[in-house]
């Protein structure tokens, strides 16, 4: 098969209008001019998604900063004990932290749609091993401590790879019908996308 070169590809739209009718190059002039407009839209989205993100892990590594670090990595109360100390110190840095505060409304619908997707191509038995079902009367929020009751079961790898990179400091959760940042060291809820499971399998 003959391999285009860039000059060639850019080229080909040109070359595509020429030999064609008005209607057709009508057509293919609105798809070729409305496909870079919904590119720059979802570039546009994860670059704010980023800087949210970029925003936070100043205000993780500020809490830091101001929590002991460890004497003993393998002594399990003072790591808890640190968990806790860097948890509520990010709690204090973030008093005022809104949902939707990281999780940038510009990148929502793709969140929401991603996950959504990603799940239309498994089977019930699947989709049901991946939910972490909330138990009766508890309700994750933003700027809380993550429940230990909870499990903290693997995040699918396949839909891991569809959604933004995040940095080892934050990590994905699926959680009832919520999309959930959790903060890896301080075990704290930093943000939380509501109803992008549409419903829990039964």
């Amino acid at each position: 098969m003959m391999k285009l070169q860039p000059a060639s590809i850019a080229l080909l739209p040109v070359l595509l209008l020429s030999g064609c009718g008005s209607a057709d190059r009508s057509e293919l002039t609105a798809a070729a001019e409305s496909q870079p407009v919904v590119n720059a839209q979802e570039g546009a989205a994860t670059l704010e998604f980023q800087k949210r993100i970029d925003a936070y892990l100043k205000i993780h590594n500020e809490a830091e900063s101001k929590v002991p670090n460890l004497k003993k990595t393998d002594d399990p109360k003072e790591i808890s004990d640190r968990e806790r100390a860097l948890g509520e110190t990010i709690m204090t840095l973030r008093a005022g932290a809104q949902p939707g505060e990281i999780f940038a409304p510009e990148y929502q619908p793709y969140f929401i749609k991603i996950v959504q997707d990603d799940f239309k191509t498994r089977s019930a038995v699947d989709r049901k091993a991946i939910i972490v079902e909330l138990p009766k009367n508890m309700k994750v929020d933003i700027n809380t401590v993550y429940p230990t009751t909870l499990p903290l079961a693997t995040f699918p790898p396949m839909l891991l790879r569809k959604l933004p990179d995040l940095p080892p400091e934050l990590e994905y959760r699926l959680v009832g019908h919520s999309l959930i940042l959790r903060d890896v060291k301080a075990n704290l809820i930093v943000d939380v996308l509501r109803d992008v499971v549409a419903t829990i399998p039964s």
